[in-house]
C-alpha cells in the first residue's frame, strides 16, 4: 500500500517528516539511482518526548541507510551482472576461466536472469538435472557448486541475500582413486621407464621428473624461467590448483637437465612448433606409458604413487601434504593408498605382544 505523504508534514530533518503527534516518521533517501522509503512507527512509546522521538528516527534512518550503502548491489541485481562483477575481482588465472566458462554455458542459462534475492534451490538443481542429462562427468558437474558457492557467500557478506541455496545441494563422485600396491617399487620402476624413454632428452626428462615429484600438469607447463631459482635451488608454483603461489624444493639431478634447455619465449617448456607453452603432451607420456605396459601410468597417478611410497618410508601426513602442494592436509586422503595389508600386520603384532603370544 503506498504511503500518503500527506499525513507527515513536520520536516524534521533532510529526507525525514513526521506526523501531526511526532509518532511516525517518513523517510525517503536516493541511493545508487533508486528511491527507498518507509516508515518508523513510534506509537508504543506514549513515555518518551518529543525530543527523543525525533533523535531516534533520525538514528533509525542513518541506519537504515548505513544498510543500503554496505551492500554492494541493490536486491534487484540478477545473477548475471552479480557474477560479472564477483569474476572481475577475482585473480584471472586459468582456474578462475575455467569455473566462469562453466558459469556461462551450464548455470546462466537456467539462473542467470532471476534476481540473486529470488534463487532457490530448484533453480540450481535444473542446472544439475540438465548436465547430468548432457553425459557430463560428475567432476564437471561438481563446478556448478564450486562456482556459486563462493559467490553466495559473498552476497551473504555484502547483505545482499540472507541464506545460501546451496544447503543440502550435494554431488556425489564416483571413487577414483587408483590403488597402488607397493608403491616404493611401483615410484622406482616409473622412475628408471622416464629414463630408459627420456634419458637422452633433458626437455622431457626434465618435465616428467617434475611430474614423480608430485607436480600437477597444469603446474609444470606454466613454468616459467623467471620462477626457476636455481642458485637457491627452488622454483615458484604460481598456477595452483588453490591460487596460492608456492616455494617447492628444486632437486638437484631436475636442474641439470634445466641447465641444458634453450630459454623460448619465458616458457620453460615451451612448444618446439608454436614457442608458447605445452599444452598437450599425451603423446609424449603414452611413450612411458607403452614401455611400463601399465594403463595407470599418467602424469596425476605420479602423485598417487609419490605420496604412497612416502607413506611407506614412513613420512607423517603433514609432510605429504606439503609434497603434493595441499593447504589441506585432509585432501592427502584422496590420493594416499592406505597400506591395509602393513597396518594390519602392526595390530596384529600388537595384540600377540599384550596377549603373551
Amino acid at each position: 500500500m503506498a504511503i500518503d505523504r500527506s499525513c507527515y508534514p513536520h520536516k524534521v530533518d533532510v529526507g525525514l517528516w513526521a506526523d501531526n503527534l511526532f509518532m511516525v516518521f517518513l523517510y525517503r533517501f536516493n541511493y545508487d539511482k533508486k528511491e527507498y522509503s518507509g516508515l518508523i512507527d513510534f506509537s508504543s512509546k506514549r513515555n518518551w518526548s518529543k525530543k527523543d522521538k525525533i533523535s531516534q528516527a533520525k538514528s533509525e534512518m542513518s541506519s537504515i541507510k548505513n544498510k543500503k550503502k554496505d551492500s554492494v548491489q541493490n536486491e534487484d541485481i540478477i545473477l548475471d551482472a552479480f557474477m560479472i562483477e564477483y569474476f572481475s575481482h577475482l585473480k584471472q588465472t586459468k582456474y578462475v576461466k575455467i569455473r566462469r566458462s562453466h558459469y556461462e554455458r551450464y548455470i546462466a542459462p537456467f539462473c542467470g536472469k532471476k534476481k540473486v534475492v529470488d534463487i532457490r534451490q530448484l533453480h540450481i538443481r535444473e542446472s544439475i538435472k540438465f548436465q547430468e542429462e548432457s553425459g557430463l562427468a560428475p567432476r564437471t558437474v561438481k563446478q556448478t557448486l564450486e562456482v556459486l558457492a563462493p559467490a553466495f557467500k559473498n552476497a551473504i557478506a555484502n547483505r545482499l541475500i540472507a541464506f545460501n541455496p546451496l544447503d543440502g545441494i550435494k554431488i556425489k563422485l564416483p571413487k577414483t582413486k587408483k590403488i597402488v600396491s607397493s608403491a616404493t617399487q611401483k615410484l622406482k620402476e616409473i622412475h628408471d621407464a622416464i629414463y630408459a624413454v627420456y634419458g637422452t632428452d633433458p626437455f622431457y626428462l626434465s618435465l616428467y621428473l617434475f611430474a614423480l615429484q608430485g607436480r600437477r600438469r597444469g603446474e609444470i607447463l606454466s613454468l616459467r624461467w623467471e620462477d626457476i631459482v636455481l642458485e637457491y635451488n627452488y622454483y615458484i608454483l604460481r598456477n595452483t590448483k588453490n591460487n596460492e603461489e608456492q616455494k617447492i624444493f628444486l632437486p638437484q639431478v631436475i636442474k641439470e637437465q634445466l641447465l641444458q634447455i634453450p630459454r623460448v619465449n619465458g616458457w620453460v617448456f615451451a612448444s618446439r612448433i608454436s614457442g608458447e607453452h605445452l599444452v598437450d603432451i599425451r603423446k609424449a607420456t603414452n611413450k612411458i606409458k607403452r614401455y611400463l605396459n601399465d594403463e595407470s601410468f599418467g602424469i596425476h597417478y605420479l602423485r598417487n604413487v609419490m605420496v604412497s611410497a612416502m607413506a611407506e618410508q614412513g613420512f607423517d601426513s603433514i609432510h605429504l601434504s606439503g609434497a603434493l602442494g595441499h593447504n589441506d592436509p585432509n585432501t592427502i586422503k584422496k590420493y594416499l593408498t592406505m597400506n591395509y595389508l602393513k597396518s594390519s600386520e602392526m595390530a596384529s603384532g600388537v595384540i600377540d605382544g599384550i596377549v603373551g603370544k
